[in-house]
């Protein structure tokens, strides 16, 4: 049987074609046709009409790039400030983007912009009682559009006929943002994901259930649910399937687990995946029942999270982990043909770990899974799949392109990436040549070659070792028979030195982060009067700030114990700000929580795609 032949069993019964793609060829036959200087945050497909739009924020206003399936020729549509998500309603051939607005360089409360599919002409449609709409969802069967709003925590009802907008308000949702939205076309029911990441505080969060026809809402709260980030639905057995980030201050022990809500009931259980730290995205084969969650991190806090593979029968649970992806971040189901599609974000360029990105594929029969690295792509992002024409659509945010993968292409070189963490230098070398790292450390080779890898320490380093596909000091021997990260580990033989950060006016225990941080161990601690200085801060440090020493050095602190009364006499905001002061106290409370978040996201480092590109600040 051809590809052809796979791919035309998407007419027949869904039922029928899953048991014939049994006899279709491997479904390894699969590699990267196109990398395309149009990506983003966001990726959606009309598979109707095979048109493909990538959302890129930046600048005052973002830009959508509609791409032409068949020929990869694009054309732009502008659209409001900070676009965040968007979807496609393929009935009415019109797409939704939802823009989050700005914090920083302006404030901004956002926007939606419907783009029409045949024209690319756009609409803005506001809804005033909303401030930073930053997700939607499409309900084709009745033509209504819905989009969470973070900040003013409600939800915008716009219908599709008329752009006409009406705002739902769910009064057990005070104080929590709209973050994710997902629609239940068969019971008309709307599923929003309410959590505190944009309003401080400590509260869980829970889920807001929207009638679609009447837009009354009742509330669903899983008592072991912390910070719910996504949701999606089976339609088939009316399951809802919530992700909860999890607590992720330091001492807390919650990292994380799925709520699945009856449809027909609006109970809840909790499923927690024990190899698993801080659930991402969700996904649903609604064929298969089985349930896909893409986790952030591991116990280990290694990065590789791996996915949660949950029977939506009995709930039980499994876990698949690449080896080569780290920080899972986003995934999609081919349900025909039993894929799975994972979009790993990797590290950022100043990370330690290195590690670019990759995108998983997951075998839904077997769980078995193979990864493919785009060597000109970094931090993907969001991942979309047409099962019409086989193909895959990776929005890559740190490289700011698009990689396309053909799933019935066959792969005849393999990607091979050599990762340099350690802080030591070194170079690696390859037999046959293509990577000489430190400067080429990303070559292709082809389908079957064997590949021997050998490290190098320059003067004042070491070399520590192979980790990944090999192991040991002495050279790594691979065959090219898929794409794959090598890390090679050089350590410093030099005492390091590193400077002392500047914790003056800071807290005792900001302080005391900070230095342990980077790499220095707390002395002392002197208590002193101050009159100028609040109880409880640091007065001044010992070496001083910005002074280089020994990693593992002591740093000594003098910290206030208070005087007379620190302060003075209030002020206000004047000027002409469009902002009121409730929209200022949240906006405030914001960046406290991103400042906190920063420090503990993931276990491991900040989460740029979700942070960042939300609050403007880049």
């Amino acid at each position: 049987m051809s590809s052809n032949d796979c791919r035309s069993l998407l007419g027949i019964p869904q039922s029928f074609a899953v048991a014939l793609l049994l006899t279709c060829p491997s479904v390894w036959s699969q590699s990267i046709t196109a990398t395309l200087p149009v990506g983003g945050t966001a990726v959606a497909i009309n598979r109707v009409t095979n048109k493909i739009y990538v959302v890129k924020p930046g600048g005052p206003n973002g830009v959508v790039t509609v791409i032409d399936g068949t020929t990869h020729a694009t054309t732009t549509a502008q659209v409001g400030a900070n676009p965040r998500a968007l979807a496609v309603n393929e009935a009415t051939n019109k797409i939704y983007v939802a823009n989050c607005g700005r914090l920083l360089n302006s404030f901004s409360a956002g926007s939606i912009t419907v783009i029409d599919g045949v024209t690319n002409l756009t609409t803005t449609v506001i809804d005033p009682n909303a401030k930073w709409p930053c997700s939607l969802a499409v309900n084709p069967a009745t033509n209504k559009v819905y989009v969470g709003n973070r900040l003013s925590g409600n939800v915008t009802v716009v219908d599709g006929a008329t752009n006409s907008t009406t705002t739902v308000t769910d009064q057990n949702a005070s104080g929590l943002g709209a973050f994710a939205v997902a629609v239940n076309p068969v019971t008309n029911k709307i599923y929003v994901a309410n959590n505190s990441t944009d309003h401080g505080g400590n509260n869980p969060g829970n889920v807001t259930v929207i009638d679609g026809a009447t837009n009354s809402t009742s509330t669903v709260t899983d008592p072991h649910a912390f910070s719910p980030i996504a949701v999606a639905v089976n339609t088939v057995t009316n399951k809802i399937y919530v992700t909860n980030l999890g607590n992720l201050g330091a001492s807390s022990a919650n990292h994380g687990n799925v709520t699945v809500i009856d449809g027909a009931s609006n109970s809840a259980a909790t499923l927690s995946d024990p190899n698993a730290w801080y659930p991402q995205s969700v996904a649903v084969n609604q064929t298969t029942n089985k349930i896909y969650v893409a986790n952030g991190n591991d116990p280990a806090l290694t990065g590789i999270g791996g996915v949660t593979v949950i029977d939506g029968t009995t709930n039980v649970m499994s876990t698949v982990r690449d080896p080569n992806a780290a920080f899972p971040h986003a995934v999609t189901v081919d349900s025909v043909r039993d894929l799975i599609y994972v979009a790993n974000e990797g590290c950022f360029v100043d990370d330690p770990c290195r590690n670019p990105g990759s995108v998983t594929i997951i075998n839904g029969a077997t769980n078995s899974a193979v990864t493919i690295i785009d060597p000109n792509a970094h931090n993907p992002t969001a991942v979309a799949v047409d099962p019409m024409t086989d193909q895959i659509y990776v929005a890559n945010a740190g490289s700011g392109n698009l990689t396309i993968i053909n799933g019935s292409g066959t792969a005849t070189m393999h990607t091979l990436t050599v990762l340099l963490p350690g802080t030591g230098i070194g170079t690696v070398t390859s037999n046959p040549s293509g990577i000489d790292c430190g400067t080429s450390c990303t070559a292709g080779f082809a389908t079957g070659t064997a590949v021997r890898l050998s490290a190098s320490a320059a003067s004042g380093s070491e070399f520590s070792g192979w980790s990944g596909p090999c192991a040991g000091t002495s050279t790594c021997d691979l065959m090219a028979t898929a794409d794959q990260f090598v890390t090679a580990t050089f350590k410093s033989t030099a005492s390091m030195q590193v400077a002392v950060p500047n914790v003056a006016g800071q807290t005792q225990t900001a302080a005391t982060t900070a230095i342990t941080s980077a790499g220095l161990v707390m002395g002392t601690v002197t208590q002193q009067s101050s009159s100028t200085v609040a109880s409880g801060d640091v007065i001044s440090e010992s070496p001083s700030a910005g002074t280089n020493v020994a990693s593992g050095s002591t740093v000594n602190l003098v910290v206030s114990s208070g005087g007379p009364s620190v302060g003075g006499s209030g002020g206000g905001y004047g000027g002409g700000g469009g902002i009121d002061a409730l929209t200022l106290g949240a906006l405030l409370s914001l960046l406290l929580v991103a400042l906190r978040r920063a420090g503990a996201s993931w276990g491991r480092r900040m989460h740029c795609s979700d942070l960042v590109f939300t609050y403007g600040c880049c």
